[in-house]
């Protein structure tokens, strides 16, 4: 597991058996003899929960005996480091990000610009990252090789992401770098439709108005069954998180809408396929 996710998770738990047993948060800051701003930022990930505040908190919350230890399990968990904290070249707003995508069990994602960054190739993400940067080249390295770390969450041997992305079309026009840098990266998108844990469409430009042209974003599933997910979007200066219930469903509806649009998966590996013999001519 993640430790991000691990937090989370944390954070959540707290929530939920607050509010099971109808307290508020100045209810659980009195017992904790803290400030109220002290909950609410435990519950919003903003701060983590230490080992002696839950152990006091948990049976205050109606936790049976029994239970706590896996609290506390947890708790131990999410104070661990993944590979992305502290790393330069991750910027901090998007640390969590990785975190959650590292330890999500499946991402839906829609991309109206570019390739998704879990299926780029060395090359492309090069030209990407290194387009109007304003870092040094030894950041810029650090940025793609850490891009490319990223994708080591759909070739584990154990509890691999699944990935469904909708690219559209115009993506695959867009050159990036030069032409062979292009034909490299849709036949790298060909071979990877392949894979057991990618699920690949291609919105042709031919659908026609939809709602994606609103903007890109990603759906992350995680694995317990009471998790509704996260909905994340992005612009140039950082990153939104959604965990509302309605917003949930709301994009997810509309990745539906655009999964139903969009190409299916084999006609879709089939035009990526004539794209690369036609660059290749």
């Amino acid at each position: 597991m993640s430790p991000t996710v691990g937090r989370r998770w944390l954070a959540q738990e707290i929530k939920r058996l607050r509010e099971a047993a109808g307290l508020k948060q100045s209810d659980v800051a009195k017992r904790l003899r803290c400030n109220p701003a002290k909950i609410a930022h435990i519950e919003s990930m903003r701060n983590a929960v230490s080992g002696p505040d839950l152990e006091v908190m948990l049976p205050f919350l109606g936790v049976p005996p029994e239970r706590v230890d896996w609290h506390l399990q947890l708790a131990d968990l999410a104070k661990g480091k993944g590979w992305w904290d502290g790393n330069r070249a991750i910027p901090d707003w998007f640390s969590l990000y990785i975190g959650l995508e590292w330890g999500a069990s499946e991402i839906h994602e829609w991309d109206l610009g570019f390739v998704p960054g879990l299926l780029q190739t060395r090359a492309y993400t090069e030209a990407l990252i290194n387009a109007g940067s304003r870092v040094s080249d030894v950041q810029q390295r650090q940025q793609v090789e850490a891009r490319l770390q990223r994708q080591g969450a759909l070739h584990r041997d154990t509890d691999a992401l699944k990935l469904h992305a909708i690219v559209d079309e115009s993506v695959l026009h867009r050159t990036m770098g030069d032409d062979l840098i292009l034909r490299d990266q849709i036949a790298h998108l060909a071979a990877m439709s392949e894979h057991p844990q990618v699920t690949l469409q291609i919105m042709p430009f031919h659908a026609g108005p939809h709602r994606g042209h609103l903007g890109s974003f990603h759906w992350l599933g995680f694995p317990r069954a009471d998790d509704p997910g996260v909905v994340y979007v992005e612009n140039q200066k950082g990153g939104l998180y959604l965990e509302e219930p309605e917003e949930i469903t709301d994009f997810r509806a509309d990745f539906d809408r655009l999964a139903q649009t969009a190409l299916p998966a084999e006609d879709s590996r089939n035009l990526l396929e004539k794209l690369v013999k036609g660059k290749a001519q």
